[in-house]
Order: structure tokens, then sequence, then C-alpha cells
């Protein structure tokens, strides 16, 4: 029978059903049901590479249950431990400050009349209010940084991500714009008290204040009835499923985001790198950078809200806060260019291009045409 160096020879494998044996240091053995020999191989069955200097190393660049997990073999050292370091969330209090103003919803009307598009839309615009539920912390027309006086101003497209609550005070209802070139958090909106159907008005209102942002809203449950709202009010701009096998025009169906908040390695795992790494995402909401605490792993290693970790998952799902819409606005800011193409200024009256506009106007009254 031949060993190698350390005394091993593949004899030592032949384990019976539910044994377990310890072959050496960092290599264990144990027989399955299926006839087949699981092992579990370590770093000190090879102490030649792992020195004690790599593994300190190691242990520096991998905090906390991490190295546990990935050189320790310890499967469960992540559960119960928080997704977000507090080391991040220290560095996102840095970028926080206090609202520049608030928002809310008003319904346009002139002489007692609700006015509508000519879609037949009711208009919607958003006014300054002391107790406004849209706190805005970046202006839209704001300039990135490096801009100068005098320079061209350009327009910064923005993301919108939204969780939709019942609107019952069970859980919130959120709202939160994000700057497509910085990642820069603008505004938030959190109330457990607003409708679906009011909440996909609201949005759409903001979104149009934001530059036509890109709206990203979930689906599930009562998702479906915001993003109908948004939909009906003659809003364009919202995320949906890209299927390069269909050509057909888009349903209300492929509208939004179509899986699990939290849970979604798709989505959640996109946010969790944003806030790891330095300078992907700038938070300006104290209440949204707080609470990014709350979120720790369950058993099977899924990020949870700590209240829900012993709900299932279709009752985590209804869960929404200020971290889930953050998350979608940042995954909206993925799917769309750093600045919008200014709308080029009109031509001059007197000008051939100006008189062509003038003709085109005059035709159009004689046939009956719209001049809204």
């Amino acid at each position: 029978m031949r060993r190698d160096r350390n005394g091993f020879c593949c004899e030592d494998l032949h384990v019976a059903v539910g044994d377990r044996r310890v072959v050496m240091d960092g290599l264990t053995a144990r027989g399955n049901r299926n006839t087949f020999v699981a092992v579990d191989l370590g770093m000190e069955a090879d102490p030649g590479t792992f020195t004690p200097e790599l593994i300190e190393s190691e242990k520096a660049g991998m905090p906390g249950w991490r190295f546990k997990k990935e050189y320790l073999r310890d499967w469960d050292a992540q559960t119960g431990q928080p997704v977000f370091e507090e080391e991040w969330i220290d560095r996102q209090r840095q970028n926080a400050r206090d609202p520049i103003e608030r928002l809310d919803i008003h319904r346009v009307t002139r002489d007692g009349i609700v006015q509508r598009d000519r879609l037949g839309h009711v208009k919607y615009i958003l006014v300054p209010k002391a107790k406004g539920r849209l706190k805005i912390f970046t202006r839209p027309d704001s300039q990135p940084a490096g801009w100068t006086e005098g320079s061209p101003r350009v327009i910064r497209a923005a993301g919108m991500g939204m969780d939709v609550g019942e609107g019952v005070e069970k859980s919130d209802s959120t709202l939160a714009v994000m700057f497509a070139d910085t990642r820069e958090l603008a505004a938030t909106l959190a109330c457990n008290r607003i409708r679906p159907g009011q909440l996909g008005r609201f949005a759409a209102a903001v979104g149009r204040h934001y530059n036509n942002a890109l709206i990203c809203c979930v689906r599930k449950m009562h998702g479906l009835t915001a993003l109908r709202a948004i939909a009906d009010s003659g809003y364009p701009m919202i995320w949906h499923n890209r299927d390069p096998k269909k050509t057909a025009q888009l349903q209300s169906k492929d509208l939004g985001w179509p899986r699990g908040e939290a849970t979604s390695d798709l989505l959640f795992g996109k946010w969790i790198a944003a806030m790891e790494t330095e300078g992907l995402a700038t938070l300006r909401c104290l209440e949204t950078i707080e609470q990014h605490r709350a979120y720790i792993y369950d058993d099977l290693g899924r990020p949870t809200h700590q209240r829900l970790k012993n709900q299932p998952v279709a009752v985590r799902e209804k869960h929404g806060d200020l971290v889930i819409a953050a998350a979608l606005a940042y995954r909206a800011c993925i799917d769309i260019p750093k600045f919008r193409k200014a709308a080029k200024d009109a031509a001059p009256a007197e000008s051939p291009a100006g008189r062509r506009r003038a003709r085109k106007q005059a035709a159009s009254t004689r046939r009956g045409g719209d001049e809204w």
C-alpha cells in the first residue's frame, strides 16, 4: 500500500455510510448513501502554502463571518450577521444632510376646474409644503461636481426606485430618486398611509420633476396597481423586462421589477456591492442610511429584515422600506445614460424654420386639429 509523504493513501477514504473519518489535519471523509465519499478539504491540509502570514492577510481582507465561511468551512457563520457592515454605514453617514425643501402632490385646477392634458389625464404637480412627504436633498436642475458658471448646463438623468405597501399603516410605501451620473440619492418618500393608486400618481409627478426619471417599481402585490396608475397618467419612463425573443408591443404585465427584493441577488447583490465599494453610491437621507442596519442573513444566507427572519419569503416580500427603494433606484440608473439631451431651442419666428412651423400650425387649425 503506497502512502504519500503525509502518510495518506486512497484506502483511507473507504468510509461506511453515515460514518465520518478524520484522515489528517484539514481532510475529513464522510460516507453517503449513494456510495460516494464526500471529502472536506481545508487549508490545514497544506500548511506549506497556507502560512500564518497568508492566513492573517486573508483575515484582514475578509472581516467578520466571511473568513469563517470561506476558509474554515463554517457554513452557518453568516446566519444572523448584518448584511451591511458598520464601516459602510458609518461612511455613508458622513454624506447625510437635512432636506433643502419638502414637496407634495397637488392637483392642477383653474377657476375651480380640474385640468387635464390632451389625452384626458388629470394633471398633477409638486408644490412646496412645510410637511410635504417628499424630501428633497438635491434639486433636479443641479449640476455635477466640477461645473463652473458660464459652462454649458447639462440635464442629469435620474432613476427612481419604488416599493409599494397597502397604505393601511402596516408597511411604508417608499420612493427614492438617484442621479445616474454620481448615484447620489436626491429625494426620498416614506409613507404608510398612501394608497397604491395615489402613490403611482405621486411617482409620475416626481418622475417628471426629476427630468423624466426612469421608474423601477416592484410588480408584486399592490405594485401592479401603482404601475397602472403611472401608465394611466401618461408617464412613459417605466422600467420593464427586456426579452430579445419578443417583438410585440410592451404589455402591462411586463412592467416593473418582477422578482423578490431582498431575496433577489440580481437586485440586492448589486446594492450590497455598491454600499461596500466607496464612491459607487452617495446617500443623503439619514433615515435611509440607518435602515440598512436592520438587514441580516437568515439560515440559508438570504438577506432579510431582522423582524421578518422567521417569516416565509412570501411574507418578507410584503415588507417595504427605503433600502428597497434605494436598491431599485440604483438598478434603474444602470439602464440609463448619465445625462439627457437638452431640447433644442425653437427657431425664431422670422427664420425659415419658424415660418414653416407657423404654416403647419395654421394648416392644423384649418383641419380642426388641437392647438394645445
